[in-house]
């Protein structure tokens, strides 16, 4: 069973990272003998999806048997044993971060060219700035998709509402700020600022960013 790492980050917060190396049928056979709810198995053409959601619960019963992912409305999921998650997967890799207390969220990508063509949708003038390698861009993608599935609602904008600070390739942890105290689009009385602290790590050629 490929788990990559799972450990406690924080007293009330787990980490778990999953390698998916087996097959569709692999994992549908561990997920049985471990006997996790398939009732929302993705019906799809999609193997990778597939595999993602099954590497996903999987990685999820490390730390808690018996228990089921739950979506809201907005799509943000959360725990049948009230416990908060947030999860994420790119290429081969899943990664889970679960908060006994607090909303959390993590983000996996690889590092690759194809961020570039997006820059413009989720960096500001002052990102730019702080931006000098392609490992750079991905943190910052990364730390604004956690910063983005922590709120859990769909009014966020990744240049307006998102914001990184303390910033610097040469340390492993900065701040997160998500600000929408008064943006035209939001509708009275959904005003919301918080800081966060933000971790990132490198795992082969992908970049791993998660909240304390």
């Amino acid at each position: 069973m490929p788990v990559y790492q799972h450990k406690n980050i924080l007293k009330n917060s787990k980490l778990g990272i999953w390698f998916i190396n087996e097959t569709t049928e692999q994992l549908t056979k561990l997920a049985k003998e471990e006997k996790i709810n398939l009732t929302n198995l993705p019906q799809v053409k999609n193997e990778n999806r597939v595999k993602q959601w099954l590497a996903t619960r999987l990685l999820l019963n490390i730390f808690f048997t018996s228990v089921d992912i739950i979506y809201d409305e907005k799509g943000k999921p959360f725990l049948s044993n009230d416990w908060n998650i947030s999860i994420s997967h790119s290429g081969d890799y899943v990664a889970i971060i679960l908060n006994e207390n607090e909303n959390c969220g993590i983000d996996i990508e690889k590092i690759s060219s194809k961020v570039k063509r997006i820059k413009h949708k989720f960096l500001n003038e002052t990102d730019l700035k702080n931006i000098t390698t392609e490992q750079d861009l991905t943190i910052y993608w990364g730390a604004k998709e956690a910063l983005y599935k922590y709120y859990g609602k769909k009014e966020v904008l990744f240049i307006e509402n998102l914001f990184i600070e303390d910033f610097s390739s040469n340390k492993n942890a900065f701040t997160g700020v998500i600000n929408l105290h008064h943006p035209a689009h939001l509708p009275q009385g959904r005003n919301f600022y918080t800081k966060l602290n933000l971790v990132w790590e490198k795992i082969e050629d992908y970049i791993l960013v998660y909240s304390l």
